[in-house]
């Protein structure tokens, strides 16, 4: 009499199981694994995390996590979408081809599952439950929480990938070309970087990576962008608010055409050809998804790039 078939598992089913067989050989102590080479400690938001001494398989669940590793030398075996998007920010060009196994908010297991990593570096504010599947499938590493906390971030990412001292030289590097353009060009005592939506502009926090670029280039912040606190960004301002940004220099950001048909129409308002920046000509339209919501060196080579061409005109 035959053996009935046996059920087959879906492909979640399966991740499932198979990561609750790595969970069990990472608590019992898998001899090849031990094998595989020596280890790191990195502390991370959930603790110390022991990483391998130089990863060959990383999986970047972050947008500063993949520009990191990237503008280290390290090209991802899978990384996550964009918001909004299926593919990997747009200025990323050399995460081309990279798989795309998670989304902005959930990664996908089985994905992760098969691309079989050695090292997960996943995004700030984790869930813990998220936390646990992916790091019984590799070592995870989750830098300490904090908006404002992005450089030392980016540097939990290149210690688990072992090029911290790189990313060190690299970032003193970034720094050397903004207090160039201090030391060259004419910089307005003021600037502010918005983001325009089809409901108004919002306001960036002076704190994070752009702003942070033009105060290193010799500009101050706006009370309205220095006094955010813990938030990325102001509610939207109406037009009749447009005085609180009136800046030397404005940078605006849009991320679609929406967005760009927006500040479109508010060009034609008085209320904005009465802003300083505008009267001026000193307004640059950047690209949204790097000087509004990236952190890592790739995006601040990108911010330093319309910095200097913005100040050489």
């Amino acid at each position: 009499m035959p053996h009935p078939r046996p059920r087959r598992l879906s492909g979640v089913a399966a991740a499932a199981v198979l990561v609750a067989g790595l969970g069990a050989c990472a608590q019992a102590g898998d001899p090849s694994a031990e094998a595989a080479g020596t280890t790191r400690a990195i502390a991370t938001a959930f603790g110390e995390v022991t990483v391998p001494e130089a990863p060959k398989r990383v999986i970047a669940l972050s947008e500063a996590a993949l520009d990191t590793a990237l503008a280290l030398g390290v090209k991802p075996v899978g990384t996550t979408a964009r918001r909004g998007g299926d593919a990997p920010p747009a200025y990323l060009t050399e995460a081309t081809g990279i798989p795309v196994v998670a989304t902005v908010s959930e990664p996908n297991l089985e994905e992760i599952v098969k691309a079989e990593p050695d090292l997960i570096l996943a995004a700030t504010g984790l869930a813990k439950a998220q936390y646990d599947k992916l790091a019984a499938v590799a070592p995870t590493v989750v830098p300490e929480p904090g908006l404002l906390n992005w450089e030392k971030q980016l540097g939990t990412y290149a210690a688990a990938l072992g090029r911290k001292p790189a990313l060190d030289e690299k970032l003193a590097g970034l720094r050397a070309r903004a207090a160039a353009v201090k030391a060259e060009q004419k910089v307005g005592a003021t600037a502010v970087v918005l983001r325009w939506m089809p409901n108004g502009a919002i306001v960036m926090n002076a704190g994070l990576m752009p702003g942070a670029a033009l105060k290193d280039a010799g500009t101050s912040a706006l009370p309205i962008s220095a006094g955010v606190g813990d938030k990325p960004h102001t509610d939207p301002l109406s037009l009749e608010n447009l005085s609180r940004v009136d800046a030397d220099h404005i940078f605006i950001g849009t991320f679609d055409e929406e967005g760009q048909n927006a500040l479109a129409a508010a060009r034609k308002q008085p209320a904005f050809a009465r802003l300083k920046a505008a009267e001026a000509g000193a307004v640059t339209a950047v690209d949204g998804g790097v000087w509004t919501s990236s952190s890592g060196p790739i995006a601040w080579d990108r911010v330093l790039d319309d910095i200097e061409k913005a100040y050489a005109g």
